[in-house]
């Protein structure tokens, strides 16, 4: 018989520590999703309605086009992803666009 409380004891043990491992691991995804479309929203802001780039300039342009291509395929990534792993993907597809913007922004001030 005290093998068996042992036993239970030892199973209650390891359950109490999976279930902070487990938890961190879910709020570790939530987190990432969370700036996974936090980038993408704020790349949505400046891609939607773009700025007006001057004829003149050849380089602004092709940015904010690459930024709009950028906010596509983040989207996509977005639209299917399940995993920590996906959601950075899409973080950083999201972060190219964002830079592409600010590249473009410098070279219009």
């Amino acid at each position: 018989m005290t093998w068996l409380w042992i036993g239970v004891g030892g199973i209650v043990l390891v359950a109490g520590a999976l279930v902070p491992v487990l938890s961190h691991r879910r709020r570790g995804a939530a987190g990432a999703e969370i700036r996974a479309r936090a980038a993408y929203l704020e790349l949505a802001h400046h891609v939607e309605v773009p700025p007006p780039v001057p004829d003149g300039d050849e380089h602004a342009g092709p940015l904010l086009r690459h930024a709009t291509e950028r906010w596509h395929s983040a989207g996509a990534v977005l639209a299917s992803a399940s995993t920590p792993e996906e959601f950075r993907l899409a973080e950083d597809i999201a972060g190219e666009g964002l830079t592409a913007v600010r590249e473009a922004l410098a070279r219009l001030a």
